[in-house]
């Protein structure tokens, strides 16, 4: 696994990870409260870092998609302007 090049964020989240399943699997063999406990810290963690790992990825498709929406509505208006002032005839 090469972890050389990435933020020490990852590496972070990635070592957290590792230590609540290891965690929670000591817990299961316990209590079963427990299990169901430490089992949703873990779901609701592991979603807060897939949203982190995406993040930037979704901030860029929003701008795209923002950009091309601009761009789709400005034409109709250019083209309405240009009939108007009988640039087509």
């Amino acid at each position: 696994m090469k972890m050389l090049n990435e933020k020490t964020t990852h590496k972070v989240l990635f070592v957290w990870l590792v230590f609540l399943f290891l965690l929670s699997t000591r817990v299961l063999l316990v209590t079963k409260a427990g299990a169901l406990l430490v089992s949703l810290v873990i779901v609701a963690f592991s979603i807060w870092v897939a949203f982190r790992l995406v993040e930037n990825v979704v901030a860029a498709a929003w701008k795209t998609a923002g950009f091309i929406a601009s761009r789709l509505i400005r034409k109709p208006a250019e083209a309405h302007s240009a009939e108007q002032k009988g640039i087509g005839e």
